[in-house]
């Protein structure tokens, strides 16, 4: 005994765009699943308790201590175990990671969950398109992008029809579909000689028969289909902060809610600055939590973003205490958001002008 249809239908489901991640690393655009979702996707479809999780090994690499930080390198390798029925399947994995921290401590601490995490995605994606095994065959395609093949799609085979009084009724199935593809040529009837009483018979007319020319309507409809319009990320990115613009403003209301506004375009803009800390090149946009109260499953304004490296945002999701972390670092991170969405209105407003 097997997986269950319905767990073999949830590893072969597709992935959807919004679980898909990517960062830059020497110049390429990777894709990847964050390790909390790969941990709840095995929870959703084999069950809390139908798989394990032992860690085999794992090894402190590399360690070193830089400009008074401290930096440590792990390997690890993971073992699954999935009950199917009787039946227990078992996958390895291997992952590495690394960590910069103000202690050694957090270096190793870090660096070593970053590998487990690392190696643990690895071996639960040789189970299927559900944990990332389909994009190690390319990346998604964004979300609103059309086909990228060339000139416009297929054509449609269409049923040959007839007219009967007025009305295009099907012609039996016996009736070969090669007359889409052929060019109809009036049909001329052949030439009757003269009567005996010596007048000539009637011209014979010129006529294309009902049925070729309605399949030859019908072809000519099929094939000037226009071609897919070419959608690029950016302008669907814009798009849909336009969508969401037009929706009701609850900031307006006699009971209003803090605006919490949705810029695709300003996300980016702030991931392609360097991490405020260590000044790395690869950053995350963060969002402020104490810049506005705190809601049900919602993030602040996107205004309130500023860059962070993976390290430091991971450290400072982990210390807890936000205002004390930044503070500690010296930066008023609530004044450098608003500096970065100054700057974003200002190119969109110059970019209009010219």
């Amino acid at each position: 005994m097997t997986f269950t249809a319905s767990q073999v239908r949830k590893l072969r489901s597709k992935l959807k765009p919004q679980h898909v991640r990517t960062r830059e690393a020497e110049g390429l655009s990777l894709s990847y699943l964050e390790g909390w979702h790969v941990l709840a996707e095995a929870n959703r479809i084999f069950g809390f308790d139908g798989w394990d999780r032992e860690t085999i090994s794992s090894d402190c690499v590399w360690t070193k201590q830089v400009a008074g930080r401290y930096c440590a390198a792990y390997v690890t390798r993971v073992r699954i175990r999935v009950r199917a029925g009787e039946a227990v399947i078992v996958r390895e994995g291997s992952g590495a990671g690394e960590s910069n921290a103000a202690t050694p401590g957090q270096a190793h601490e870090f660096a070593a969950k970053a590998a487990e995490t690392d190696a643990t995605k690895r071996a639960l994606m040789t189970f299927g398109n559900a944990f990332g095994l389909s994009l190690y065959g390319g990346t998604l395609e964004p979300r609103g992008k059309a086909p990228s093949s060339e000139g416009p799609p297929p054509a449609r085979e269409v049923a040959p029809v007839k007219v009967v009084a007025g009305e295009a009724q099907p012609l039996p199935q016996k009736m070969p579909t090669a007359v889409l593809v052929a060019d109809p040529k009036p049909v001329t009837l052949p030439e009757v000689n003269p009567s005996p009483s010596g007048e000539a018979p009637p011209a014979a007319a010129e006529t294309v028969p009902a049925e070729l020319a309605s399949a030859t309507e019908a072809k000519e409809a099929v094939t000037d289909t226009p071609a897919w319009p070419e959608i690029k990320p950016l302008e669907e990115a814009e798009r849909l902060s336009q969508e969401r613009s037009q929706r009701i403003d609850k900031a307006e209301l006699t009971l209003s809610e803090p605006r919490r506004i949705r810029d695709l375009g300003h996300l980016a803009f702030v991931a392609s600055k360097p991490c405020l800390i260590c000044g790395r090149n690869r950053a995350h946009a963060h969002h402020l939590k104490f810049a506005q109260p705190t809601a049900l499953g919602r993030k602040v304004s996107d205004e309130f973003t500023v860059p962070l490296c993976s390290n430091h945002h991971r450290e400072l999701h982990q210390h807890g205490d936000e205002r004390a972390w930044w503070a500690a670092h010296g930066i008023d991170a609530l004044k450098v958001a608003e500096e970065l969405w100054a700057s974003r209105r200002r190119s969109i407003e110059s970019a209009m002008r010219a």
